[in-house]
């Protein structure tokens, strides 16, 4: 048996076990509440605007073909109806492999008391993966892998909640709920799982305190994340800890009433950080308002 087809039928094995074990999984993110509004349709900022984001993250500065993820999403509550509507568009790559995402989600709430409101989420959309096996290169001879490029187009479907209690918010969420993880391949995307907890602390007229603890299973990978964050005027500074994965830095600036811009940096502590110089991640918000005056919101990023 020669090399180059050993090299090929390992090559050829590996794929198939990455793609029947791990299968892809969604990138989780640093800013507080992002994870939040990309992944649960019921995520939405009540607060008489349309709200516009657009989100950048490269993970492993330095590594070859590390994983990268655009987003872009607007959202709004109507005026006189207790729901809303968000249009996302996700655009993920890691190595070889490209994910896009688009999706619609449809949020209602119901007021329980005036201490207590419920809000449920809809999202439904398509996903499309490729695979650009004619990429990839052997580290002997530089050979490329003799397989043509594949690509599929799936629906997609999402559900989520959040529950508004004084100055907490519980949410739970359910991605790609189509895939159960032993039916999850290199082409479908698993069943993701995601369970959070939010606070808001007003410290004074201009600052509060916002804390939150995460908890994400995504196929057969865990992570929980912990996080605060500080706002003092139109400034705003954190820090929060992914479990096994990273330190993260975050900060922000309000440019104008209704401009926010965001950044976080993660310093990685897994054993793949001796190999990068961490992750950066970084958003613009902008808020377009509906009406005149002030409207008072259950979420936090109004």
């Amino acid at each position: 048996m020669s090399r180059m087809f050993k090299y090929l039928l390992l090559a050829a094995i590996l794929l198939f076990m990455v793609g029947q074990a791990k299968a892809q999984t969604d990138l989780l993110f640093s800013l507080h509440g992002m994870n939040q509004k990309v992944f649960n349709p019921a995520a939405m900022d009540d607060n008489g605007r349309i709200n516009l984001e657009l989100m950048a993250r490269q993970q492993w500065i330095g590594f070859p073909d590390a994983p990268a993820v655009q987003y872009l999403s607007a959202d709004m509550f109507m005026d006189e109806q207790p729901m809303g509507l968000k249009l996302s568009f996700l655009n993920q790559t890691a190595g070889k492999e490209i994910t896009r995402q688009l999706s619609l989600a449809y949020a209602y709430q119901v007021r329980l008391s005036n201490e207590l409101d419920l809000r449920f989420g809809l999202g439904a959309g398509f996903y499309q993966r490729q695979v650009l096996y004619s990429e990839l290169i052997f580290e002997e001879g530089n050979e490329p892998l003799i397989k043509p490029d594949e690509s599929v187009f799936k629906p997609d479907f999402s559900f989520g909640a959040e529950l508004y209690w004084n100055a907490f918010t519980i949410g739970v969420a359910a991605n790609h709920i189509t895939t159960p993880n032993r039916k999850a391949t290199i082409f479908r995307i698993p069943l993701h799982n995601h369970l959070y907890l939010m606070h808001r602390l007003m410290l004074n007229e201009q600052s509060r305190l916002l804390t939150e603890i995460s908890w994400h299973l995504q196929g057969t990978i865990r992570r929980m994340q912990l996080g605060a964050v500080i706002e003092a005027g139109i400034l705003e500074a954190g820090l929060a800890y992914r479990h096994q994965d990273a330190l993260i830095i975050r900060a922000g600036i309000a440019l104008s009433e209704t401009i926010k811009l965001r950044y976080a940096y993660d310093l990685g502590i897994s054993k793949i950080a001796n190999y990068n110089s961490g992750t950066h991640e970084i958003s613009l918000q902008f808020g377009f308002p509906k009406k005149s005056g002030t409207y008072l919101s259950p979420r936090f990023l109004d």
